[in-house]
């Protein structure tokens, strides 16, 4: 059974579509998640200074820092969404090849693979792709992304982070 994305150039444009608005808003969702220390930082040092107008600008970055996790909160959302969206399409396909795989098979194939062994291929193996598709979409992707942009924003702090972060 091929398990390759459909040869529907329309059905297979729409997936790869999808696959590339994951990988755009796992980005985003990073970049608003990296965002909310830098906020916490300016929050502390405003609190740390004396001035006039120094409750306004904590309401203030306090405010854009809740933004960054709502924005970060709507971004995983959408993937989340999306990927189970892709893999559960991703998964019908493939039951729909091993249903029409089996019921092409003569008495001769059908008598070497039990009823149980067919079930399981089509319930629990094909399930078991569908998370590893929903997961990596989400959270495969994700870390190597977060990784390289925590490292990116730790080396423009100084080079003992960079040190200690290697």
């Amino acid at each position: 059974v091929s398990t390759s994305i459909s040869p529907r150039s329309g059905k297979s444009f729409k997936e790869w579509l999808i696959v590339l608005l994951c990988v755009l808003l796992t980005c985003i969702n990073v970049s608003l998640e990296l965002r909310i220390p830098d906020y916490m930082s300016d929050i502390t040092r405003l609190i740390q200074s004396t001035g006039d107008n120094i409750t306004n600008e904590i309401i203030k970055t306090g405010g854009l820092m809740l933004l960054c996790a709502f924005g970060s909160l709507t971004a995983a959302i959408i993937i989340g969404y999306s990927a189970a969206r892709l893999s559960s399409s991703f998964s019908l396909n493939i039951r729909s090849k091993i249903f029409n795989k089996v019921e092409s098979f003569g008495d001769s194939e059908v008598k070497k693979f039990s009823t149980a062994s067919l079930i399981t291929r089509t319930t629990s193996d094909v399930t078991q792709i569908e998370i590893l598709i929903a997961m990596g979409l989400h959270m495969v992707l994700r870390s190597p992304i977060m990784a390289i942009w925590a490292i990116t924003k730790i080396i423009d702090k100084g080079f003992e982070w960079s040190i200690a972060t290697a």
